[in-house]
């Protein structure tokens, strides 16, 4: 991958939530947070708009030579294969192909077919000079239908009910697809949100258009003001704990990556108590065994400030959960709900210093994962063999997709003799199975992966446990910009060679 295409994938895609921040700015960033919430109380509405939960994630535009390019976020960064689809039956193509081909499911077929359809409406409305891709997630492909005078359309876990006599409404009603912008990416790779919606033509490609908070919540300032004290308190303590040169030294350079993640695991066990069962998730967590016990030393060192950042965590996430739920009530054109529960993924406040992100994790983020594990009619643990470092910190549909990457890579790369090539292709097939695990259409069973590869069970559970134990090729493929003394903290991140992952695969393929 290059790296203009990594970040072209990758750069601004993340906004932290809220309560997030404090990992990655210290005591600075959750008092530019409270700040935040103070000028929302305020009547700073029009800088907050509705996350819409939009699927597939794509990138269209047009390449340095004016041709319109339209594809998801794998195709535009994909090794092996062309995935800058030019046209509908390219980009039909290159999903049925992923693999190495191999009979998909129906609704995967249909999914390739609603994008190959979907092409000339993005297309035609790209004016033919422009220059540059947007990043986005589709609403529809196909306009809604109006019933008793609203519009329901359900991109993924939400369901969007727009008034059809509303501005919004209006302008679906005259679209044959709809999309959300994230960012555009200037022709020299720069990054910045679209303002200017008057840059495509037509009406038939709706893209949606920031729909903002209407009222401004109400805020105990209070409680504003108890967590400011208590940030203030202890500022130097947290900017202490979360030094990244301090951190970089002692070689745990991605605590805050750590933190995170232990914070995203909640979502699943409750997230009640947050930071008192930090050591016990980390234990079985990916994180290798040296840097568990730095990480468990650093913490009984500092077990003040320690406390003191979940505190203050858990303080934030109070407040925007009540900011969450007045907003959520408001009277606008758009209602979002989860089922029969009313909101959506949540809102994100535009700041200068970088936008915020309310969601509330035990609502949506909760409800988004365990839609997935239903989806899927079985459990990571059926699939993948015992070994703590899967276990913790990491979702199932994640540990599954990585998985399915490595043996993917593996079989591309085993191209010795007519023999290694036939296991190499079952070995793709497989793979790309397992990176569909938790999408509609994807395997549930052994069954499933058995007919896909037309390999047995203790073969692919073989090449499973191989791929459980080797790095993500997606992963290992990008350069850190910054080598330093710390790349030798993780043995689990170096990219192997092609002679180890050929190997590897042999030995795996031979019972080893």
């Amino acid at each position: 991958m290059k790296f203009e295409e990594f970040k072209i994938v990758n750069e601004g895609a993340r906004i932290d939530h809220a309560e997030d921040v404090i990992f990655f700015e210290g005591s600075k960033g959750a008092i530019r947070v409270l700040e935040a919430f103070k000028d929302l109380a305020a009547g700073d509405t029009q800088s907050t708009t509705i996350k819409w939960d939009g699927s597939p994630a794509v990138i269209f535009g047009r390449d340095d030579k004016g041709d319109f390019i339209f594809t998801d976020k794998s195709g535009f960064v994909a090794k092996g294969y062309d995935g800058k689809s030019k046209s509908g039956d390219d980009v039909e193509k290159m999903l049925l192909g992923r693999g190495k081909g191999g009979e998909k499911p129906d609704s995967y077929k249909a999914f390739a077919n609603n994008m190959k359809n979907v092409f000339p409406v993005f297309e035609k409305a790209i004016p033919e000079d422009y220059r540059g891709y947007f990043k986005g997630d589709l609403l529809y492909f196909n306009r809604p239908e109006e019933k008793n005078g609203t519009f329901n359309f359900k991109p993924q876990l939400v369901s969007y009910s727009v008034q059809a006599d509303s501005d919004i409404g209006k302008r679906i009603a005259q679209s044959d697809a709809g999309v959300v912008i994230h960012r555009i990416v200037d022709p020299d790779g720069t990054e910045k949100p679209l303002t200017d919606y008057d840059i495509f033509q037509g009406s038939k490609l709706l893209v949606l258009p920031p729909v903002t908070v209407q009222q401004p919540p109400k805020i105990d300032m209070s409680g504003i003001n108890k967590l400011s004290a208590t940030i203030n308190a202890n500022a130097s303590a947290l900017d202490s704990l979360l030094d990244k040169n301090k951190l970089k030294q002692m070689k745990v350079s991605d605590f805050s990556n750590i933190l995170y993640s232990y914070t995203n695991s909640k979502v699943d066990t409750g997230l009640n108590n947050l930071g008192r069962d930090f050591v016990r998730w980390l234990q079985s967590s990916v994180v290798s065994k040296p840097k568990q016990e730095k990480i468990i030393n650093y913490i009984n060192e500092n077990m003040k400030a320690f406390g003191a950042l979940w505190q203050v965590v858990s303080g934030i996430m109070n407040v925007k959960d009540n900011i969450i739920k007045q907003l959520d009530a408001q009277s606008t054109d758009v209602k979002a709900s989860i089922g029969d529960t009313p909101g959506g993924e949540g809102y994100v406040m535009s700041r200068q210093g970088g936008d915020l992100k309310f969601v509330n994790r035990a609502g949506f983020s909760a409800a988004n994962r365990a839609i997935k594990r239903e989806g899927a009619n079985m459990k990571a643990n059926e699939f993948i063999p015992e070994d703590p470092r899967m276990t913790g910190g990491q979702s199932q549909e994640n540990k599954m997709a990585k998985i399915g990457r490595v043996i993917m890579d593996m079989g591309m790369k085993m191209n010795k003799d007519d023999e290694a090539i036939a296991l190499g292709n079952k070995l793709s097939k497989l793979g790309d199975a397992l990176t569909r695990f938790g999408t509609p259409g994807g395997p549930t069973s052994f069954g499933d992966l058995q007919k896909v590869s037309e390999l047995d069970v203790k073969t692919i559970k073989q090449a499973m446990a191989v791929g459980q134990k080797m790095p993500d090729p997606a992963i290992g493929s990008v350069k850190d910009p910054e080598p330093s003394a710390d790349d030798d903290d993780d043995d689990d991140r170096r990219e192997p060679s092609d002679d180890e992952i050929d190997r590897m695969a042999t030995s795996y393929a031979q019972g080893a």
